[in-house]
């Protein structure tokens, strides 16, 4: 499963990032394997998508999310 079939409220933990360029830019912000990822908001046309892990807030695009591989809680 990918982030971008999560819904809002939906959480997941990360288990690979298949883009290596969005793989270093995310776990330069403290998005790492292993660690719980929420969808907090979906935009109203379905792009960009807000989430959380921790303490960090990001809006991320549905295209970048596909490439985060998750185990869905």
């Amino acid at each position: 499963m990918n982030l971008a079939q999560l819904k809002e409220n939906e959480s997941g933990i990360i288990i690979k990032i298949n883009d290596d360029n969005l793989a270093i830019q995310l776990l330069a912000m403290g998005f790492i394997l292993g660690e719980t990822i929420k969808v907090e908001r979906i935009a109203p046309l379905n792009d960009p998508i807000l989430i959380t892990s921790g303490s960090n807030y990001i809006g991320i695009r549905k295209s970048d999310a596909k490439q985060i591989e998750i185990d869905k809680l």
